[in-house]
């Protein structure tokens, strides 16, 4: 394969999203890829992540329009003229929403695995779980006998985080937008409280289950849910500002004065207290141990929504940014 062209499929971004995305803002088209250069490997993916915030820069011109777009992503090196590649060797690394990629190892990461499902590296093993170690531990340092409050509790970093303080010995309150999602927080993740915030107003099911307030806030919403743990957070509590999906599928997600600065928080670090996980990758392999055990041992449960093929990524980023989807998000190639 490393000799002669080949053709990959890829997803593209045709128009840019007036108003909530639509899957015909997307088209899979085929590309040629040029023999390998020196340096680099080629890799047949077959996990590839679909993230929420991946809407922003669909609007706000980062991702081009008729060009490959990125995410993580898991694969399969099958051909290589990089020293520090082999074939055989599966690697996680952002050249993702295509089924065949080039790389020349910038931001690239060979995985070991121990016998434990591959997809755990793109979902509780992989970056997800580590922005909620990071975020839980590292930044709002949450401690037993807490109490967190965690949104979009059942989504793919929210049900890592949920989890985690509940192995921390915190009392956890989590938020989700479905009885589904409420259910599964309650009997699987096993949190405290489970509100359904479709079915009853956020603040008075957050002041019935926190009448003491909250200690932790993990934020993956913004706006309201922003608004309603800042009216029950301690003295001293900590918030760690991880997404603000609230706002994702807009035309302008900063609109509005809070998504402006929720925004604005996110990618400068600001306190009340965002944060970037790649300044923390020195406590990767710590994050990999405890995290790998716990999910060996069920501490920790995993329920990923899993599609097939290149031409499921349109519906699955529709379906992951209107809430109609659990836990992590994955095409399978």
């Amino acid at each position: 394969m490393a000799d002669h062209i080949v053709k990959a499929r890829e997803v593209h971004l045709i128009r840019r999203p007036d108003g909530s995305l639509r899957a015909t803002d997307f088209s899979i088209r085929e590309v040629a890829l040029p023999p390998l250069a020196n340096g680099q490997f080629l890799i047949r993916n077959r996990y590839l992540a679909i993230d929420p915030v991946r809407r922003v820069f669909f609007t706000n011109g980062t991702a081009p329009l008729n060009a490959g777009l990125h995410s993580l992503t898991l694969g399969e090196v099958v051909a290589s003229r990089h020293a520090d590649f082999r074939v055989g060797d599966t690697v996680s690394h952002y050249l993702g929403l295509r089924d065949l990629a080039v790389s020349d190892g910038a931001e690239a990461r060979r995985i070991e695995t121990d016998g434990e499902p591959l997809h755990w590296h793109a979902d509780a093993l992989g970056m997800g779980g580590f922005f909620a170690y990071i975020g839980l531990i590292e930044v709002a340092r949450a401690r037993p006998g807490e109490t967190v409050f965690v949104s979009s509790a059942a989504g793919s970093v929210g049900s890592v985080a949920t989890q985690l303080a509940r192995l921390i010995g915190c009392r956890v309150i989590t938020s989700a937008g479905s009885e589904a999602k409420r259910a599964w927080l309650d009997i699987v993740a096993g949190a405290d409280a489970a509100i359904n915030y479709r079915a009853e107003p956020l603040r008075d099911a957050l002041a019935h289950a926190a009448p003491e307030g909250i200690d932790v806030y993990f934020d993956n919403v913004g706006g309201d849910h922003l608004d309603a743990a800042l009216e029950r957070i301690n003295p001293h509590g900590r918030v760690a500002i991880c997404g603000m999906v609230s706002a994702y599928d807009r035309t302008n997600p900063f609109a509005d004065r809070a998504g402006a600065w929720t925004w604005r928080m996110m990618t400068g670090q600001i306190a009340i207290r965002s944060y970037n996980a790649r300044d923390h990758m020195h406590l990767w392999p710590a994050f990999q141990r405890a995290v790998g055990r716990w999910l060996k041992e069920g501490a920790i449960r995993t329920q990923p929504h899993l599609l097939q093929g290149l031409n499921a990524v349109p519906l699955a980023f529709v379906d992951l940014l209107a809430g109609s989807a659990m836990g992590k998000t994955l095409i399978e190639l």
